[in-house]
């Protein structure tokens, strides 16, 4: 079998309505989900973290689940980054020891509670989407064996991570789902954030 063989476009159009229709059920539940989330009032947004925020709804739509998580933290974390970059100046600084562009996302999510500028629910569902971020951001190697089951689904290592992509019945908790939170969360938080760094209600 050749590797390289090219395809003509009727074979790739062919394989594109294959995948559309494998597809189809489960776009459309995630395109509902989406628009029942959806903030129909407009709202000012930072460049970057408006197309994170875009490309965080087309991963989730797609079935990108992993891509979903990261790209809903990266909108977060992106829109509070921005809004201390203007508020601190360019290579300002959060507080005295750590420059805007060196805080975590935990960092800046303490800064923002702190200063008043979220709120103490707004801070709990960005500290949870942190926590569905993190075990993809930071894998690590595999851990000791006779975990509790509750253990594993809090684990970071590679083979848990995996599972919840692969073989989520295995842990009972799955990428999809996590996705799901994720998205929610940054479907709920990013317009509402958005306004507070513009000043509108």
């Amino acid at each position: 079998m050749n590797k390289n063989r090219e395809y003509a476009d009727e074979e790739l159009i062919k394989l594109i309505r294959q995948s559309n229709e494998r597809a189809f059920r489960g776009r459309k539940e995630r395109l509902r989900l989406l628009l029942s989330k959806e903030d129909k009032r407009r709202f000012p947004a930072e460049a970057l973290a408006k197309e994170y925020y875009e490309e965080a709804r087309l991963c989730w739509y797609i079935g990108a689940f992993v891509a979903t998580i990261l790209m809903s933290h990266l909108t977060l974390e992106e829109t509070l980054r921005s809004h201390y970059r203007r508020a601190k100046g360019v290579g300002g600084r959060l507080s005295k020891h750590k420059k805007v562009d060196e805080a975590t996302f935990n960092e800046l999510i303490d800064q923002a509670l702190g200063g008043g500028f979220i709120s103490s629910n707004q801070a709990r569902a960005l500290h949870k989407l942190r926590r569905l971020r993190n075990p993809y951001q930071h894998t690590q190697d595999m851990r000791k064996t006779g975990r509790s089951l509750q253990e594993l689904r809090r684990d970071r290592d590679f083979f848990v991570q995996t599972k919840k992509i692969s073989a989520p019945a295995l842990l009972g908790v799955s990428a999809e789902n996590e996705a799901r939170q994720a998205i929610s969360i940054g479907a709920s938080l990013f317009p509402a954030i958005s306004r507070q760094v513009w000043g509108f209600k």
